[in-house]
């Protein structure tokens, strides 16, 4: 009894344990993910770019479903219309290659969005220490060792110029960043497209540096007007341009072939910068006021001096100035080594032979003329003064003097120049005869100068313009060489003075055969007035605070008219 019910207790626990077949159930699956938004609008920023070439731009897109939703984690395929001119990447970044346009593309599904991108003429170089040469030969940098103290990348770039300037010449701003303060000056060269006006003086060119708002400006050291380019030494980078100098005596001057000019002293070129400034800027002829005559160029028999000389011509030469020589003929500032005891004939003639071959060969092609004889005529103009060349050697010395200056530098143009002569009278009656003497005897001789040491009231234009033309009729050149308008100290006359400077240049440009006028001096600062004339002075166009006077104005609207 007890087995039967064990085996029965057994069944019905195997029963229980899944012993029978269970129900069937129903298998649940995964639900199936959204469809992706469908791209309505897709936007590239920015829209347009600007590039030189080795510059790179990173785009951005963005894609937007139809109700204007952005949709997070689109895709997009990048591409460029002109791959010369810019490449992409597939994220986005265009890097520019070459000048010109390019369309950068941008699409996601099959909508698609655009950018213009403009690679313009430019560069990005990488130097430290050489030569950035970029915009298509506009600009060239030469960097010197040691400027920049680590390699820098340069971007060189065209750009309107950011300060407007009446003086700025178009198209020639150019923006080199970043902006660099160098160790040591590097020089630039920057072409200008347009030619320059006819009255603009390719020397007097500077080349500014944007410094926040405002210009600093460079001199010029290699202009060339053939090929519009300017050169300068600057100090660092940023934005450059070229500018043209204001309205100056030169610049009218050089407009209708006249020289206009200063007599200049060594001593105040050398020492002030604001006086070579003005003299560079105003003027397009010098005359050496003492450092070529005799006693200074030549103090000992076979010793010459020439380092003042050299200085003020250097100086000429590089401001792109005519140089007049002077004087190789005259009676004073002679050296004791020539006129001690009783020189001979023989000995003068030698001497100045000897001298004038010297002087006037070391700075051929450097003067464009000579005052060869000065101041040869009496005071009271009855004929020649009574020097000790003429005394000794006698008066054909002067022809002599012609003929050696001619003999070296054949180039030169010669002049016999003296003072009291600005009108037909006594004195200059002489000096006429002189000339006209030398002349018909085959004396090289090519003009005379009228000094014009003025005082108030000075000579009419009837008779400056009546003893021009007698000198003209006779196949002469005429300039004056020596100009100043003194005043009494505590008169009040620079209107009058002005006035007077007027009347003398205007007599000048009305006779073809006057082509030039040269004040001696410029500024009132280092004038010879009141040394020599005391209680006189302010003779010049300039104050001594290098001001322009009314005398300068007069000068200037002169050269102005057509």
């Amino acid at each position: 009894m007890l087995r039967r019910v064990s085996l029965l207790a057994l069944a019905v626990f195997v029963v229980g344990c899944g012993g029978a077949e269970a129900a069937p159930t129903t298998p649940t699956s995964s639900p199936l993910p959204p469809p992706p938004p469908t791209v309505a609008v897709v936007t590239v920023s920015p829209t347009t770019g600007s590039l030189v070439p080795g510059e790179s731009q990173l785009l951005t897109a963005v894609a937007r479903d139809a109700a204007g939703t952005a949709i997070a984690g689109a895709t997009f395929t990048w591409s460029s219309s002109s791959v010369s001119v810019a490449t992409v990447a597939s994220d986005g970044r265009a890097t520019a290659l070459t000048p010109g346009t390019t369309t950068i593309s941008a699409t996601s599904g099959a909508v698609s969005a655009t950018a213009l991108l403009t690679v313009n003429e430019g560069g990005l170089i990488a130097v430290s220490g050489g030569t950035v040469t970029a915009l298509n030969g506009q600009l060239r940098l030469e960097i010197p060792a040691g400027a920049l103290t680590a390699p820098t990348a340069f971007v060189v770039r065209p750009v309107a110029a950011p300060t407007p300037n009446a003086r700025l010449l178009a198209g020639t701003a150019v923006a080199i960043t970043p902006a660099i303060t160098f160790a040591t000056p590097a020089t630039v060269r920057l072409r200008y497209p347009t030619a320059l006006a006819a009255d603009v003086v390719e020397t007097q060119l500077r080349i500014g540096r944007l410094t926040d708002t405002t210009w600093q400006t460079f001199a010029v050291v290699a202009p060339d007007r053939v090929n519009r380019t300017a050169a300068a030494r600057v100090t660092g980078t940023g934005t450059l341009a070229v500018f043209a100098p204001p309205p100056s005596l030169r610049g009218y001057a050089q407009r209708r072939s006249f020289d206009i000019g200063a007599a200049v002293s060594v001593d105040a070129l050398r020492a002030d910068s604001t006086y070579r400034r003005v003299l560079a800027e105003e003027f397009n002829s010098v005359t050496l006021e003492n450092a070529m005559k005799f006693g200074p160029i030549h103090p000992a028999a076979t010793t010459y001096a020439f380092a003042n000389a050299d200085t003020i011509v250097g100086f000429a030469v590089a401001n792109n100035m005519k140089v007049y020589g002077h004087v190789l003929l005259w009676h004073t500032q002679q050296p004791a080594w020539l006129t001690d005891g009783t020189p001979t004939r023989a000995f003068l003639l030698s001497s100045l032979k000897s001298h004038i071959e010297t002087v006037v060969a070391r700075y051929a092609g450097k003067t464009t003329s000579w005052d060869v004889a000065n101041e040869m005529i009496a005071d009271n103009g009855t004929g020649l003064r009574r020097s000790f060349w003429i005394e000794v050697a006698g008066a054909d010395i002067i022809d002599s003097a012609f003929v050696w200056a001619r003999r070296s530098d054949p180039n030169a143009r010669l002049f016999l120049s003296d003072y009291s002569v600005e009108t037909v009278n006594r004195k200059s009656d002489s000096l006429f005869a002189l000339a006209t003497r030398l002349k018909a005897a085959g004396v090289p001789i090519d003009g005379v100068g009228l000094q014009g040491h003025f005082m108030l009231p000075t000579p009419s234009a009837a008779q400056l313009t009546a003893n021009l033309a007698r000198f003209a009729a006779a196949g002469l050149d005429i300039r004056y060489t020596e100009i100043d308008v003194r005043l009494m100290d505590g008169t009040d006359n620079l209107a009058v003075q002005g006035s007077a400077y007027g009347t003398i240049i205007d007599a000048c440009l009305a006779q073809p055969r006057c082509k030039s006028l040269t004040t001696w001096g410029f500024t009132d600062k280092y004038s010879w007035i009141p040394g020599t004339f005391p209680g006189f002075g302010r003779a010049l166009p300039f104050d001594q605070l290098f001001g322009p006077k009314p005398a300068y104005l007069t000068l200037r609207d002169a050269l102005a008219r057509p």
